[in-house]
Parts: C-alpha cells; sequence; structure tokens
C-alpha cells in the first residue's frame, strides 16, 4: 500500500509538473468574458492615471515680432496636471475572438497636484488658429489669400497673443475659426482650437481589441482602429501597423527576453516600438522589465530606411520630428521628444530655451512580464508647429519656415493603488510560490513514501531470507 501510495503521489507530483495547472488557471483568467475580473479592470481601470502639461511662455513676444529679436525666448511652465479617467465604453463581444468599444479619456484639473498654477494664469503664446489657416492659405492663389489677409489686417490678431493656459488647451472662439468652420466644414468640424482639446478628441474613435480566446497572452491588444489594422495616415505595414498594440491597459503576456512591444495612442498618431532595457527590476514587490522606446525611432529614415513611410507627401522632417497634420486636422504639428531631445541640431536653433535632457525627458514603461501589467509608466511627447514659407500671410511673415514649440505633455502611472497590488502580488508571487511548493511536496512526500515502503519490504525479505536459512540449518541437522 505504502509503495502504490508513494508512485501514486511522484505520478501526481509529475503530472503537476508537466501540465502545471497554476498556468493553466491564469492563462483562463487573462481571457477577456463579460464579468470577469481581467475584462473589469480593463474595461475601467482603477489606476491613478495623470497627464502632465508643461506650456511654452513668449518671452520676448514684442521684440521678436517688431524685428528687435532675432530668434524667440521660451520659457517653461508646468505642470498643470490633469487626472485621465481611461474607460472602454459601449464594449460588444464579437465571434472572432474580439470585442468592439469606444475609448473614453476625459480629464479633470488637479490643483493639488499643480502647484500654484491656475488655468487662468496668462501667458504669451502661439496663436494656433491664425499660424494654422495663414499655413494653409500661403499655398491658395492671391485671390483667395486677400480676403483672409484682409480679415486679418481689420481684426489686428497677431501670431502671439496672451492667452489663459486654460485657452490654449482647450481652444476659444475665435473670427477665424468661427470663418473656418463657417465656410470650410470639410476642414475645419469645430469652433474653436486648443491642443489638449484636439488631443483628446474620441467622439468618432471605435476600436477592436483581441479577447484572449485564440491566445490568451494577446487579451487586451489593439486588433484594428477606427476598422482597419492599419492607421490611414501612413502608408506600409512598418508605419501604419497597429494590430497587436497596446493601448496601455495591458500589454502581451508571458514577455521573453529581446521581444519588442508596440504602444498607441492616438495623441501619438502612430504606434511607437518598445524594447527592453533591463530584466532585474522590482516595483512594489513585482518582477518588472523595463521597457523604453526604440533608438531613433523618430529619424524619419535618416538612419533606419524603414522609417521614410512617416514623411508625409514624400516631405522628411529633420530627424526628430514626425509630421502629424493628418491626426491634427491639417493643422501643422509635429511631434519630437521634450524640448526636441534626439533631434536634429539644427530644430534646436529655431528657438532660444529648449534644454533637452535625457534624465527628464525620455519615456519609459516597467511592465510584469508574465502578466503584461503595467506597474509604472511615463511617455513624454512635445507639439510642436512647423511652418511653411508665411510671406504672403499678414502678420505672419516673421514666422516663415519655423519649427514653434507649443507644449509638451507627460502620460504618466506613477504606480499601482494598494487594492490593485495586493491582488497581483497575490496572483503573481504567493500563488505560483504555493504551487511550487505543492509540487515538490507531492514529489519529496511521495518519494519518502516509496523509500519507506522498500526499506520495509527490504526489511521483511531479509527477516524472511533469515527464517528459511535457520530452517534449513535446523533441516539439515536434524537429518545428521
Amino acid at each position: 500500500m505504502l509503495m502504490a501510495a508513494g508512485f501514486m503521489l511522484i505520478i501526481c507530483g509529475a503530472l503537476v509538473h508537466i501540465l502545471d495547472p497554476y498556468l493553466l488557471i491564469f492563462k483562463w483568467k487573462l481571457i477577456f468574458q463579460e464579468g470577469s475580473e481581467i475584462f473589469n479592470l480593463w474595461r475601467t481601470p482603477p489606476v491613478d492615471l495623470y497627464i502632465k502639461i508643461y506650456l511654452f511662455n513668449v518671452t520676448n513676444a514684442e521684440d521678436f515680432m517688431s524685428g528687435r529679436a532675432e530668434k524667440m525666448q521660451i520659457e517653461e511652465v508646468g505642470p498643470y496636471v490633469y487626472r485621465e479617467l481611461m474607460s472602454h465604453d459601449n464594449i460588444t463581444f464579437n465571434d472572432n475572438g474580439t470585442l468592439s468599444t469606444r475609448p473614453h479619456h476625459p480629464l479633470i484639473f488637479q490643483k493639488g497636484l499643480s502647484g500654484n498654477l491656475r488655468e487662468d494664469d496668462v501667458f504669451m503664446m502661439p496663436n494656433i488658429a491664425l499660424l494654422s489657416i495663414a499655413n494653409v492659405a500661403a499655398k491658395q492663389p492671391y485671390f483667395l489669400r486677400w480676403p483672409i489677409n484682409l480679415l486679418i489686417r481689420q481684426t489686428k490678431v497677431q501670431p502671439l497673443e496672451r492667452q489663459t493656459a486654460r485657452e490654449f488647451m482647450y481652444g476659444y472662439p475665435t473670427t477665424l475659426t468661427t470663418l473656418g468652420y463657417t465656410f470650410l466644414p470639410n476642414w475645419i468640424s469645430f469652433d474653436k482650437v486648443g491642443l489638449i482639446d484636439r488631443m483628446y478628441d474620441f467622439d468618432d474613435d471605435f476600436e477592436t481589441f483581441f479577447t484572449g480566446e485564440s491566445s490568451a497572452s494577446v487579451s487586451g491588444l489593439y486588433d484594428t482602429y477606427l476598422g482597419s489594422p492599419d492607421l490611414a495616415q501612413w502608408n506600409g505595414s512598418h508605419c501604419s501597423n497597429i494590430r497587436n498594440a497596446s493601448d496601455g491597459t495591458k500589454f502581451v503576456s508571458f514577455i521573453k527576453p529581446d521581444d519588442q512591444l508596440l504602444f498607441f495612442r492616438k495623441s501619438m498618431c502612430r504606434t511607437q516600438i518598445l524594447v527592453q532595457n533591463g530584466t532585474d527590476y522590482d516595483v512594489a514587490g513585482l518582477k518588472a522589465t523595463k521597457f523604453v522606446f526604440e533608438e531613433n525611432a523618430l529619424d524619419n529614415g535618416e538612419v533606419d530606411p524603414r522609417n521614410k513611410c512617416y514623411c508625409r507627401n514624400g516631405n522628411c522632417l529633420p530627424r526628430g520630428l514626425v509630421d502629424v497634420t493628418s491626426c491634427y486636422y491639417g493643422f501643422p504639428i509635429a511631434l519630437s521628444y521634450p524640448h526636441f531631445l534626439d533631434a536634429d541640431p539644427k530644430v534646436l536653433a529655431h528657438v532660444n530655451g529648449s534644454r533637452p535632457d535625457p534624465k527628464a525627458h525620455r519615456s519609459h514603461f516597467m511592465i510584469n512580464p508574465v502578466s503584461g501589467l503595467p506597474l509604472q509608466l511615463s511617455v513624454k511627447f512635445q507639439i510642436n508647429m512647423v511652418l511653411e514659407d508665411l510671406s504672403s500671410m499678414a502678420h505672419c511673415e516673421k514666422f516663415s519656415k519655423l519649427v514653434i514649440p507649443a507644449l509638451w505633455f507627460e502620460i504618466t502611472m506613477p504606480g499601482l493603488p494598494k487594492s490593485l497590488l495586493s491582488r497581483f502580488i497575490f496572483y503573481l508571487k504567493i500563488l505560483p510560490f504555493g504551487d511550487q511548493v505543492v509540487k515538490h511536496s507531492l514529489l519529496a512526500f511521495g518519494g519518502i513514501l516509496l523509500l519507506v515502503a522498500i526499506t520495509k519490504v527490504s526489511l521483511t525479505l531479509s527477516s524472511a531470507y533469515s527464517s528459511a536459512y535457520r530452517i534449513s540449518n535446523e533441516l539439515r541437522d536434524s537429518l545428521w
């Protein structure tokens, strides 16, 4: 009986090692199903997600516009901190292992985290509406430019103007935007222009994500955006592909060494490739792999020829700038890293005051490699205006062929809340440890029982042999 029990325990231990019930259960829990724990966490992430916004105040606006100063002098002001209440709404489960949803990202200003800064602070900043309309009109024939120039002169609107922080970020109605909204509805479908307002315009967006039904590791990753696995503004799969990218809520699970990930936010207008930058990290008790943007991601083909597909209409911007005009309603907008970090030095020469700092301005992601759960993240980009020849536009001549930094932002999640952290420590540390204890205990206990059984059998056989030997000797003696 002991030997049979020992064999059974060893077999059970071996089967547990082979089948790995913990892994099977964990994979099952990763699959999105109505009411499941991981699905509910993804649908409305219970995390502290913030966007920190830094504005650029032009301190010599009058001197620059009058010609007394050769360059604009900018001064960083911020951060203005907003909490982002991210959620996936109007969810429909599809028959092909995906679900459809509409993203929702409302922002709430955080006075306590913004220090002494308030949304009604006034600064001298670029007039986004005027410069955008001038950039479009400058390419038009004279008879189309003339009424716009007349309106600019009559209203005395200037390319740099005093605005509150909120007006600059969220926009305010102006004569020019009202005119554009009225007469150019195919270009401007709104009556105010604010960079954050446009950046967080998700009204018409719809997306599909994998549920993990076919492969648990890809649950929560993009299948399509606006009905396609490719972003319409780029040509070629290297630049356009969005499939298997993360929106930052959950990344691919069971990450292997040297695996690269994809990350997408609408404000970036493209996917970014994430590469590993170290695996031996601990974030609040959970194992983490550090990911960063791949080197030369914003080089437009100068270093990596594949990136030439980010050149809009064949026009390649200098290294460090990505033309996102198509994502910002035709406005002459380009993204860079904050303060033109890693950009071509000639880009920094357009204005005075940019101070790129790799420690302060580089992005990173701390991701648990088993679950794909982001434990900490910091995503940093800068929004710039890249202007063409404006010499034919009233009041805008000085801004011809300039790259003007407008603002930079950091989307950050400093860590998981305690309630969520304790839950994942249980799933990712305590349960696996218990699983190993059970596996080794079954093998060890089975081995002990088997050893006891073998010893007992050996002793029994030895005793029987001794008895037989003694009886044999006694018979032999009696015969003699």
